[in-house]
């Protein structure tokens, strides 16, 4: 984790003002992943990992950055699924609160509604890790901008700010 005395930390949460309002600009974008590269290392370095479901530490099976952020998304397939709230978002993907087990490999499409936009994102994911009351899903469909949109969420809900 950056502390507030690291110049990274102010670069990288102006960075993600940027990435939740009006979108990086090409010649940030080199810099905004190597900041997000760095911070996901130094919450790894940290100790900042969790025991998944399936017995693997999440530091050694994520990498991308992850936040505790709530969003209100919509699974719009498999239809049989009903409007939930995440309890993480990152830019690889989210962890969303359901009561049901999804076979991993599950493709689900996504309505993911957010203060920034008029419009929610819509993407699709796979289910890379399932058990009762929450699933793990990884972006399978995602643009660069919505990507950023959600590191942007995340690095600001990691550092507080």
């Amino acid at each position: 984790m950056f502390p507030p005395s690291d110049p990274r930390f102010d670069e990288i949460l102006e960075l993600a003002a940027h990435a939740t309002g009006e979108g990086l600009l090409d010649r940030q974008r080199p810099r905004w992943r190597e900041l997000v590269v760095e911070l996901l290392g130094s919450i790894q370095a940290a100790g900042g990992t969790n025991q998944a479901a399936s017995g693997t530490l999440d530091s050694e099976r994520r990498q991308a950055l992850r936040a505790d952020v709530a969003l209100e998304v919509d699974i719009l397939e498999p239809d049989e699924l009903a409007s939930l709230a995440t309890s993480s978002v990152g830019s690889g993907g989210l962890s969303i609160r359901i009561a049901e087990v999804l076979p991993v490999g599950t493709p689900i499409a996504l309505s993911i509604k957010l203060a920034q936009r008029r419009v929610p994102l819509l993407v699709t994911a796979q289910v890379v890790w399932s058990r009762p009351g929450e699933l793990g899903a990884a972006f399978v469909d995602i643009f660069q901008n919505d990507r950023e949109l959600l590191e942007g969420l995340a690095v600001t809900a990691l550092l507080g700010a």
